[in-house]
C-alpha cells in the first residue's frame, strides 16, 4: 500500500478519534440537561464512529502495518458495538451491573490507545486528541457532578 494511502488512514483515524472525544463531550453536556432524546441522537453518532476505527484495522493490516498499529483502534471499536447493543439495538441498564467496570476499563483503554495512534503520526496530532481526551474527561466529571451528586440523580 503506497504511503500516500497510509497517511489517509492514519489521518482518518486522528480526525474520528477527535470527533469520536468531541460527541462524547456533547453527549456529557446534554445529560445535564436531562435532554434523553437528543442525548440518544448524539450518542449514535459516537456509536457510528466505531466504523472508521475498524475499517482503519482492516486497512493496516491489509497493508502490512505492524501488529500493534492493527490493533491500537480495535478497543474503541469494540466499545462502540458494544454501546451500540447496550444502549441502541436492546437497551438496558448494565450500567448498573458488575459489567460496568470492565465497560469503562475498553473505554479508557481504547481512548488511550487512541491517544497513541495520534502521537504515532505526529507530536502534534498527539497533542490535540490528548487535549480533547482531556476535554472529554472533563465533561464526564462535569456530568457526573451536576447528575449524580448535584441537583438531579439519574
Amino acid at each position: 500500500m503506497s504511503d500516500q494511502r497510509i497517511i489517509a488512514i492514519d489521518l482518518t483515524v486522528f480526525l474520528a478519534a477527535n470527533l469520536y472525544n468531541l460527541v462524547l463531550v456533547a453527549v456529557f453536556l446534554v445529560r445535564t440537561r436531562n435532554a434523553k432524546r437528543l442525548e440518544r441522537r448524539i450518542g449514535f453518532l459516537g456509536v457510528l464512529l466505531g466504523i472508521p476505527f475498524l475499517i482503519a484495522s482492516i486497512l493496516n493490516a491489509i497493508a502490512g502495518r505492524e501488529w500493534w498499529v492493527v490493533v491500537l483502534v480495535l478497543p474503541t471499536a469494540m466499545h462502540c458495538l458494544i454501546e451500540l447493543f447496550v444502549d441502541y439495538v436492546t437497551p438496558s441498564n448494565f450500567r448498573y451491573t458488575r459489567w460496568l467496570w470492565p465497560y469503562l476499563a475498553l473505554f479508557y483503554l481504547g481512548q488511550w490507545l487512541l491517544v497513541g495512534y495520534s502521537f504515532l503520526i505526529s507530536d502534534t496530532f498527539g497533542a490535540i486528541t490528548l487535549a480533547t481526551y482531556f476535554l472529554c474527561l472533563g465533561a464526564t466529571m462535569y456530568s457526573y457532578r451536576k447528575v449524580v451528586h448535584g441537583e438531579r440523580r439519574i
